[in-house]
């Protein structure tokens, strides 16, 4: 069976070519958007523009071939019809070239007898050429450390996450919702139609890469699938594995095969594979990037007993049914710690001194502190997790939220930095428009401070669980490492 090579060539090229870029700046062509953010992102190699009728953009100029070009390339993106796309892959060839990525279109997905012959055509040009295809229909590589993106605005601070997607829309929502939250990428691949390097390939690579700690993957469906299988397996062993496995009905499986070519398989076979492997399941991209911010920003647990604190009497009933639907015990505190809890307030009237413990009002930054502590240090509990409501509280006003909300983030920053448990926040209740305003000032700080936060109880319950259950897995797996 097939087994990819070392890729790490494809993250770091020195010279770029892109193919279809106009020096007509008033007209919109894809290979102009990649040249500006390749630059506006600070990629340090050297970029040659080209177009059969040549001219200039900027101070560049805009070769007529690549065989033109007087250097070395070592890539090339590929933003023109697919018509023209053979020749291309014959100039890459003749001088060379390591790599094509095809954000061109019209090849196999357009489930054609022209589009399927001309993506073999062009396949077959490519590796007889020793050239891997990175496409076609597709975005392309994200990667901060080689200065690749396919959005200028991305961030460029290197992770020690990475993606495989079959889909650029969700390759770029992922990068959001992950950057927005902490999260930050050592690559994202944005695969497309796959016709050469595939789901496999990506996986096998990522699973040896030290610069990749977490792997996400958005599968709709696969081509080598005993190969799959395996790399799946080896992939989960090796560090944590997250699969959202989309087109699993009829009509997702339709439109899979219409998206990108992939043959995507049915709900309980994926099920079983997925359990088998030991990778992770994910029912949403934001689901997906819940676990990934477990895994980034939380320290390993020694088991799945959670002590979890916040305000609001009601909301602990909700926090103890979710927690506990997801999987995770919610153990009563013993009599010594409630007792302990207890010392630190006034009396115990308006509070719940329990497992979740409702504080009510915490007083004072030192009372709260106190009691975090309290809980940190018992040995009943393996990791804490701290409740924030925002449109929870009664008989105050928005400017007072607004303060408590503030000073409570602020307050769980500073304390997380001397609490010995894994720790993480659950941002709960925000309806109204200022709220959600606040709610989302408060997940940037936790985040900046490298705190794990999560926008929902229910979220927060399935990330963590899914957190936990992969690391008492580990933990029960003879000669396994932890992460």
């Amino acid at each position: 069976m097939k087994s990819s090579e070392n890729l790490d060539f494809l993250f770091h090229p020195q010279t770029i070519a892109i193919a279809g870029v106009s020096e007509n700046v008033n007209k919109f062509n894809f290979g102009l958007k990649f040249l500006e953010g390749l630059t506006q992102f600070g990629f340090k190699g050297k970029i040659y523009p080209v177009n059969p009728t040549g001219g200039k953009i900027g101070d560049k100029i805009i070769y007529s071939s690549l065989r033109d070009i007087p250097d070395r390339v070592d890539y090339i993106i590929s933003a023109i019809p697919a018509p023209y796309t053979p020749q291309l892959v014959d100039d890459a060839a003749a001088i060379g070239v390591k790599a094509i990525h095809f954000f061109t279109s019209g090849f196999g997905e357009i489930e054609n007898e022209e589009g399927k012959h001309l993506q073999q055509e062009v396949i077959a040009r490519a590796q007889r050429g020793g050239i891997r295809v990175i496409g076609p229909n597709c975005l392309g590589l994200y990667c901060p450390r080689g200065g690749l993106t396919f959005n200028y605005d991305y961030a460029k601070t290197p992770g020690s996450v990475s993606m495989i997607s079959q889909s650029g829309g969700n390759a770029a929502h992922c990068i959001q919702e992950g950057t927005s939250r902490g999260v930050y990428f050592s690559k994202v691949i944005s695969m497309g139609n796959g016709a050469d390097l595939n789901e496999s390939d990506f996986l096998e690579y990522l699973a040896k890469d030290d610069e990749t700690k977490i792997i996400t993957a958005y599968i709709e469906g696969v081509r080598q699938g005993p190969r799959f299988f395996k790399a799946l397996q080896a992939a989960a062993k090796a560090k944590p594995t997250v699969v959202l496995k989309v087109g699993t009905s009829e009509s997702g499986a339709e439109a899979a095969v219409s998206h990108t070519t992939a043959l995507a398989g049915s709900d309980q076979v994926w099920e079983g594979v997925l359990r088998q492997t030991g990778a992770i399941r994910a029912g949403s991209i934001e689901e997906m990037m819940d676990v990934a911010v477990a895994f980034d920003h939380i320290a390993a647990p020694n088991g799945d007993r959670t002590a979890i604190v916040g305000i609001g009497g009601g909301a602990s009933v909700i926090l103890a049914d979710e927690f506990s639907s997801a999987g995770l015990s919610l153990p009563k505190l013993s009599d010594d710690t409630r007792q302990k809890l207890i010392g630190v307030f006034p009396s115990e009237a308006g509070r719940i001194f329990k497992n979740p413990v409702d504080l009510n009002h915490f007083e004072s930054p030192e009372k709260f502190f106190a009691a975090l502590k309290i809980l940190d240090q018992n040995v009943e509990t393996d990791l804490l997790a701290i409740h924030v409501a925002f449109d929870h509280f009664g008989l105050i006003s928005k400017a007072e939220k607004e303060f408590w909300v503030t000073a409570f983030v602020q307050l769980i920053a500073q304390i997380s930095k001397e609490m010995t448990k894994p720790l993480s926040v659950i941002l709960h209740s925000y309806s109204s428009p200022d709220m959600k305003i606040l709610a989302q000032k408060a997940a940037v700080e936790l985040a900046s401070q490298g705190i794990a936060a999560f926008p929902s109880i229910r979220r927060a319950a399935l990330a963590l669980s899914r957190f936990v259950g992969y690391h008492m897995r580990r933990a029960a797996s003879p000669g396994s490492k932890r992460h």
